[in-house]
């Protein structure tokens, strides 16, 4: 690879690093209506959730695809305000995609 084509290569990975970044101080350092610990727990999988919270998250984050109105009409009637299941919902489903990216990253690395 070129010298110019590296640092443009490098210059984006800098630049998406620290957007990801962003995203993850965003949703668990910023204020929230959820318990950081909750989000985290969400984003991790580590199964410290209780119910119903705890299989949701996990829905959300393994099988993003089955999740429906019920689910969320679940949440709602265990008394988890629209804001948790907000932050819930996104701290599972970066959670996911962090992992998905860590793991291709890791691969791509590995091949070089």
């Amino acid at each position: 690879m070129g010298l110019g084509r590296r640092s443009v290569v490098e210059g984006a990975a800098e630049r998406r690093a620290a957007l990801l970044a962003e995203l993850r101080r965003v949703v668990f350092e910023a204020p929230a209506r959820s318990n950081l610990a909750v989000r985290t727990a969400a984003a991790r999988g580590s199964g410290l959730l209780a119910e119903p919270i705890g299989s949701y998250a996990a829905k959300v984050r393994d099988e993003s695809y089955r999740v429906t109105d019920a689910d969320v009409a679940e949440l709602r009637a265990a008394g988890v305000s629209e804001d948790e299941i907000f932050e819930v919902t996104v701290a599972a489903a970066l959670g996911a995609a962090c992992h998905r990216l860590d793991a291709g990253l890791r691969a791509l690395r590995e091949e070089a």
